[in-house]
């Protein structure tokens, strides 16, 4: 029996063995785990160009917005919560949007809240923006 085991434990470490020999992968483990501290946002190499968004005439724009028309619309999406959902005026909800030259992301809602990025990047492949309080918004995409 206690062979068993331990012929276990040796092809276990084996397999494993290749994951876990990296000093830096296991420290960023141990970091996120015991401070929070997560690395993965600067190790995926997504592109963080510190576009956030501007709230102009209503409308929270972000990435490159000056010249949008409804030619270049590549996306819409209208979200409702529904009402027996909503507790209390703090719901809050992340969109997650990917889509290849991706320009400008607006976001048009009928109550006053703040929209945040939360990761990504508005003009570029993938973004994720956080929309507070959500109720009824509308998100529209143009390259």
């Amino acid at each position: 029996m206690f062979t068993k085991i331990l012929c276990l434990v040796v092809i276990v470490s084996g397999c494993v063995g290749d994951y876990v020999t990296e000093d830096e992968y296991v420290d960023a483990v141990l970091d996120m785990l015991l401070n929070g501290v997560s690395r993965e946002f600067e190790q995926s190499g997504e592109d963080d160009n510190g576009d956030e968004p501007i709230l102009t005439g209503g409308v929270w724009k972000c990435g490159s917005c000056d010249n949008i028309d409804e030619t270049k619309l590549i996306y819409s999406e209208v979200n409702e919560v529904d009402a027996e959902m909503m507790t209390d005026d703090s719901v809050d909800i992340q969109i997650g949007i990917s889509l290849p030259n991706m320009k400008c992301v607006t976001v048009n809602s009928d109550v006053k809240g703040v929209v945040r990025r939360v990761a990504g990047a508005c003009s570029g492949d993938s973004v994720t923006l956080s929309v507070a309080p959500a109720q009824h918004f509308t998100v529209q995409v143009y390259n």
